[in-house]
């Protein structure tokens, strides 16, 4: 998956940012949504590999800090087993500590996210400490309208480290290509060169803007990448997912990073995901 340079330098430089001031000084600390009761639902996770679609778990984001109107930090918030916990926790069961099951890697609790069953699997998802995010979650919105959205990222199967599947998660409104597996990257056999029904090289792409006409913004973020290597399960797999967000941050109405539509159509907008196939490959595909 392609990170473009600028893109995360720009984020990069919004960690420190932990103050909330909007243009007309009014201080405000923001909640953002995703859940399977929001407008569009929580969304839709492809793979890895031939792993078929799963609806993705709900998140719920809370005390979020703008450095700017659109450009926001969510600081890292751990308090150990002490509640608040996170959804996820709750869900599985057992005592709630704070950390993933390794016993040291700290969970942003301010990122509330729920258990995700991934082909019969429950596992603990968690925006964490111990990356390059230092557990904050970022995100800035560039000119042309495309908010990026970047953080340290894992599934935790409850069985210690050798369980805990550690990403970097790069997130936009844009678009993002699936990759080939990291097997065919290297050279080497064994990769598997789709994520779900969707083969390598399709592209996803979000949006952001007021879907419900409430006044308040919302969107979709898509993402694509692989899991690592290391990962105990579809090392090297691609994957791809669809997350729809809705907040509590006034919105003008205007839409940001519209879907692209054939040249000479007119009409509604277009829905708020667009799959496009490869080039060599089947007709482009839309999914609401």
């Amino acid at each position: 998956m392609t990170r473009p340079a600028s893109c995360l330098a720009r984020a990069t430089a919004l960690l420190g940012a932990l103050a909330l001031a909007l243009p007309n000084g009014t201080a405000l600390a923001a909640t953002m949504y995703s859940t399977p009761a929001s407008y569009m639902g929580a969304g839709t996770f492809w793979g890895p590999g031939v792993i078929d679609e799963t609806p993705l778990f709900g998140v719920v984001i809370r005390g979020i800090g703008f450095s700017s109107r659109l450009n926001f930090v969510t600081p890292l918030r751990n308090n150990g087993a002490l509640p608040p916990n996170i959804c996820a926790e709750r869900e599985l069961g057992g005592e709630p500590h704070g950390t993933l099951s390794d016993g040291v890697t700290r969970i942003n609790e301010a990122v509330d996210t729920c258990a995700f069953e991934l082909n019969g699997v429950r596992m603990l998802a968690a925006i964490i400490d111990g990356g390059p995010h230092e557990g904050r979650q970022v995100a800035t919105t560039l000119d042309d309208g495309t908010m990026i959205m970047t953080m340290d990222f894992a599934l935790d199967m409850g069985i210690g480290k050798t369980g805990v599947v550690k990403m970097q998660f790069y997130g936009t409104t844009g678009e993002v290509t699936i990759p080939t597996s990291l097997q065919t990257q290297i050279g080497i056999q064994g990769g598997v060169d789709r994520a779900g029904k969707l083969p390598a090289g399709s592209k996803l792409r979000g949006r952001l803007g007021d879907y419900n006409g409430d006044g308040l913004l919302d969107g979709a973020i898509v993402v694509a990448g692989n899991l690592p290597l290391e990962s105990i399960f579809m090392p090297g797999a691609p994957y791809a997912l669809i997350r729809y967000f809705e907040t509590d941050i006034p919105w003008d109405g205007k839409l940001l990073g519209s879907l692209p539509r054939p040249a000479g159509q007119s009409g509604e907008e277009p829905p708020p995901l667009a799959v496009e196939a490869p080039a060599a490959g089947p007709a482009a595909e839309v999914r609401p």
